[in-house]
């Protein structure tokens, strides 16, 4: 019975733009679902250790580990050091184009779906070493029913191609061999519809065709600056959450990843989050990913579609990414949970929520959208026209909030949101100019009369309360507070949310006990830069840096005082936060006009036509 629980830094992210695996240290995949990010999982060893199920290949005996990714790729390198020589593990996900796509097409992928990895002795040798697939499917809720076929086994999920002599025992495969120099070792989970075992010749051939989509991919990234190895792990990670079969992006590969180590604060984060668009869109067209911010919005466009025709007129909250997953929340009882904590879910409540903040993130993004050469058409106009005109009858009544806590309040930002959704109404021209000013007005001052706390020295977390929130960070960042309220609000925040260059979401989240929320640095950092203090914007920038992952990567919510990340792994909107204020940063620093202008005009500054033909020009 396994036993060891790893840090949540310590796993490395491998995918295909349709699924993840979470790798750790000891070569041991601890989370994979088939065939689809929110499909129940095969592997689930991080929700409980015993019950979840693994698939290790590793050296017997003692070893020091070195990981890393191959240069610019999503190909993880994993090198044993043995007292008897060094063992290279490489896992990838095969990847590749669909053979008519145009070349600056990364969205329309052939559906290779297999899992690979390749074993072999980079130096000394031979050396002994252990494979175990214990597969678990449905969240191990069946057993695994492995059957032999030509080249290895087959089951209902998966076939596990190898050119080990595996052996089966109580529904595990497994086989402990001496790995021979020069005599590479490969085991293939394939979940294709057609399945055909390999040899090594085409299993390195699938590595060249992974290695070379990757360094391709990353000639379209338009960064060329000092943290160039930041950015472009960041936009592959950020690329590896994308859905490619309808263009979704996930939140987070993973599900009940805990914010607080003994507490109830678990949730499923395979979905995408409408109020995501605005940042996700803003990073992927400044990067020049115009086709899969393309791709996101169109999947936007389509389900809110889908939800018009049904009846409602609400923005979705958050979207299942493909059809036939629903976000019905459903309790998984019989796993233990990441290091205890449960309940282990599977769905989102939040999606019956009313949170009126969504309305001004999913405006900016029209905005964007429309800037670099989007057409409004008939679907999107609609959308927008929906949501403007439930925004002017209901922005006044309490909602959920951007923290989805159950009860409803006058949550301050959200009425801050709803003066920029009604701010981008009338840039895009949705309403009138004369409307879209007096409704601005008129929600800027109820906030003014309602919203601030301590003599009007501060943006308050809700009407008729002392409490503070980082959200109101954005308040200033997008242009709805003064400078001096702004300053107020952000001291306020730092004195109470703040321990160095992290930020507790608010006052209630704080006494919580859970951990620091990572993108409310961003926000932080943005804040400053629009001040002008871009010496502390830096200064706690590299702060943030450094606290990444041994592989770049971010969780959701970190510890302060130990740096153990919290929450679900790798979370989205921590690396674009991140790659958006490094952005800001290094354009303010060249240019000090730049750090002044809100949101929407920093991206102006910073964005051309993307999309088409004058976008294709453009990026060259």
């Amino acid at each position: 019975m396994r036993t060891r629980t790893y840090p949540i830094k310590d796993y490395g992210v491998i995918g295909n733009c349709e699924t993840a695996a979470l790798i750790n240290p000891d070569g041991g995949i601890d989370w994979l679902c088939l065939p689809a990010f929110d499909a129940p999982s095969l592997f689930g060893a991080l929700l409980d250790p015993d019950k979840g199920g693994e698939f290790y290949v590793r050296p017997a005996g003692d070893y020091r580990v070195e990981r890393q990714y191959f240069d610019g790729t999503a190909i993880l390198e994993t090198r044993f050091i043995h007292e008897g020589g060094r063992v290279k593990l490489t896992d990838f996900f095969v990847i590749a184009r669909q053979a008519g796509a145009r070349f600056y097409d990364f969205t329309s992928l052939h559906p290779t779906q297999k899992l690979v990895r390749l074993v072999e002795v980079e130096d000394g040798g031979p050396l002994l070493i252990d494979v175990r697939v214990a597969a678990r499917p449905d969240y191990a809720r069946r057993p695994s029913a492995w059957q032999r076929v030509e080249g290895g086994f087959q089951s209902p999920e998966a076939a596990l191609f190898s050119n080990l002599p595996l052996t089966e025992e109580g529904g595990a495969l497994s086989h402990r061999f001496e790995l021979q120099p020069g005599q590479p070792a490969y085991l293939v989970i394939d979940y294709a519809e057609t399945r055909r075992p390999p040899d090594v010749a085409r299993v390195r051939r699938w590595l060249e065709v992974t290695q070379a989509f990757w360094l391709e991919w990353n000639l379209f990234n338009y960064y060329r600056g000092p943290h160039q190895d930041i950015i472009r792990r960041g936009a592959i990670t950020l690329k590896l959450l994308t859905y490619a079969p309808t263009g979704a992006i996930v939140a987070a590969p993973t599900t009940s990843l805990p914010e607080k180590i003994g507490g109830e604060m678990n949730w499923d984060y395979r979905f995408t989050w409408l109020r995501d668009t605005a940042l996700l869109i803003n990073v992927l067209f400044r990067l020049g990913y115009s086709g899969e911010a393309k791709a996101f919005f169109e999947f936007i466009a389509a389900k809110s579609e889908r939800k018009e025709k049904e009846g409602s007129e609400e923005l979705p909250v958050l979207l299942p990414i493909r059809d036939g997953t629903s976000a019905e929340e459903d309790v998984l009882g019989h796993l233990a949970g990441y290091r205890g904590p449960r309940p282990v879910r599977n769905g989102n409540r939040a999606d019956a929520q009313l949170q009126l903040d969504n309305y001004g993130h999913f405006l900016q993004s029209l905005y964007y959208w429309k800037h670099t050469g989007g057409r409004l058409d008939g679907a999107k106009r609609r959308m927008a026209n929906n949501a403007v005109g439930f925004l002017r009858q209901h922005w006044s009544e309490p909602d959920n909030g951007i923290w989805e806590p159950p009860a409803r309040e006058q949550y301050t930002y959200s009425k801050v949101s709803a003066w920029l959704a009604f701010q981008r109404a009338g840039d895009l021209g949705l309403v009138g100019a004369e409307e879209a000013g007096r409704i601005s007005r008129e929600i800027h001052a109820h906030v003014h009369d309602h919203g601030l706390a301590e003599r009007g020295t501060y943006l308050a977390s809700h009407y008729g309360s002392d409490a503070i929130d980082s959200t109101a960070l954005l308040a200033f960042t997008n242009g709805f507070l003064s400078a001096p309220l702004a300053r107020g609000t952000r001291e306020e925040i730092e004195r109470r949310l703040g321990d160095g260059p992290w930020l507790y979401r608010s006052d209630l989240h704080r006494r919580s006990g859970e951990g620091a929320f990572v993108l409310c640095s961003s926000w932080l950092i943005s804040h400053l830069i629009r001040e002008g203090e871009l010496g502390r914007a830096r200064e706690l920038l590299e702060q943030v840096i450094s606290a990444a992952s041994p592989l770049g990567l971010y969780s959701e919510e970190i510890d302060p005082t130990t740096g153990e990340f919290l929450g679900n792994f790798p979370q989205a909107f921590s690396q674009v936060g991140l790659m958006s204020t490094l952005l800001d940063l290094e354009e303010a620093e060249k240019n000090p006009d730049f750090s002044a202008a809100p949101e929407h005009e920093k991206f102006k500054r910073s964005v051309g036509p993307t999309i088409g033909l004058r976008g294709v020009i453009a990026g060259f």
